[in-house]
Formats: C-alpha cells, sequence, structure tokens
C-alpha cells in the first residue's frame, strides 16, 4: 500500500501559509537612444553650416584705396583698385561700377591702403580757396604748440635751421590753418594736415620730411 505525503503549504518569514505574492513588475521609462540623439546633432550642425557657408557665399565687388590717401589729395584711377568682400547690407561702401565716380574728388580724410571706401569719405571739392593746398606732415612734441590741434586752428609755419653760432634758429615759412588731425603711428606724435599758400608747398614738404617743421599757434587759433 502506497502512503502518500500531503504537500505543506511554503511558510513565509513573518510565519503565515498561503501561495507565494505575486510580484507585478513596474513600467519601463523608454529613453531616446545616445546614437539618435548623436544624428539629430549632427544634421543641426550641417544645416548651420550650410547656412554659413551660404551667407560667406554672397560676395561684392567693392571699392578699396590702393595706396594711402592724405585728405586733400585729388583722387586718380591708380588710387583705388577693386575686390571682392562679403559684406552685409548695412555696410556703406562704393560698388566696383561707381568707381569711375570717385576719380576727381577730393579726399576728406585720411584712407589707409586697402581700406574700403565710402562715399562720404570724398567730396565733389576741397573748398579750399584758390591758391591754397593742402600739406601733409607727421609732427612730434618738438614741433606741436599743443596736443590738441583742432580743424580750423591757425597756425604759424616754421623751420627749424642749424644754429650759426650759438643755439638752433627758426625762419618763419608763413601762416597756415589746420585742415586735418590724426594720431600718428608713434606715441606723442600726430600727422598734421595744414592749407598753405600754393607757393610755400614745397618748403612746407620738405621741412616736415626733414622733420624740421615747427608750427606755433597763432592769434585765435585756439577755440
Amino acid at each position: 500500500m502506497t502512503t502518500t505525503t500531503p504537500r505543506r503549504a511554503p511558510t513565509h518569514a513573518n510565519g503565515r501559509k498561503g501561495p507565494a505574492p505575486v510580484r507585478v513588475a513596474g513600467t519601463r521609462v523608454k529613453r531616446v537612444p545616445w546614437v539618435a540623439l548623436g544624428v539629430i546633432l549632427v544634421v543641426a550642425g550641417a544645416l548651420v553650416f550650410g547656412l554659413m557657408v551660404q551667407s560667406a557665399g554672397r560676395r561684392v565687388a567693392v571699392v578699396v584705396a590702393a595706396r594711402d590717401i592724405n585728405a586733400g589729395q585729388v583722387i586718380g584711377a591708380g588710387d583705388l583698385r577693386v575686390i571682392d568682400v562679403a559684406i552685409d547690407g548695412v555696410a556703406s561702401t562704393v560698388p566696383a561700377s561707381r568707381r569711375g565716380e570717385l576719380i576727381g574728388q577730393t579726399a576728406t580724410s585720411r584712407v589707409p591702403a586697402g581700406a574700403v571706401l565710402s562715399r562720404g569719405q570724398f567730396a565733389a571739392a576741397s573748398g579750399l580757396a584758390p591758391g591754397r593746398v593742402v600739406v601733409g606732415a607727421l609732427l612730434g612734441p618738438g614741433g606741436l604748440p599743443v596736443p590738441n590741434l583742432r580743424v580750423g586752428d591757425r597756425v604759424i609755419v616754421l623751420e627749424a635751421r642749424e644754429a650759426e653760432r650759438s643755439s638752433a634758429a627758426t625762419e618763419p615759412l608763413g601762416d597756415a590753418t589746420i585742415y586735418l588731425v590724426t594720431p600718428g603711428t608713434q606715441p606723442g606724435t600726430q600727422f598734421v594736415s595744414l592749407v598753405v599758400d600754393e607757393v610755400l608747398a614745397q618748403r612746407v614738404a620738405d621741412a616736415a620730411a626733414g622733420q624740421r617743421l615747427r608750427l606755433v599757434l597763432g592769434s585765435g587759433g585756439a577755440r
């Protein structure tokens, strides 16, 4: 005769008998794969790069200074050249097609070589009286009467010469009016454009080139 042993219900840690509890798994949160995120970033970067390239590709031909241009200088064909640049719509430039309009005009300020030109830097006439011209000079502290010369100031132009016996002396060349003043390349220097009589232009230019030019502020000069 076969004896059957009845199965006992499992006993849990708390001493209660009964079937084992059923565990319900919680819902898993799905995350965007890193690969997909990388693809999105690559596509976005490509779009931005494409827009930048497209914007930089819109280049126009404009007029620039072929050499240094001084204030009062009458513009010739050799003073201008054309280059292609990328410029937004608010920039003030002279299109290459209007280059000829600048020839014969007078520069109202000093323009360095390679600078992009605008119409505001030139005038149809210099505004000078007949027989008057503009001469430029780079002056240091010894040649400037005051450190803050201004346009319109009236000055006396002197030329320093070697002393014949004891001390150095100066020779007056004539009167002049300040046409333009800009800072020089060295500390304490200024580039001064002077309006002088045409007959004195060469002597003033020679004195400036030899660093012998001196200015004296005339009466009514400082305003």
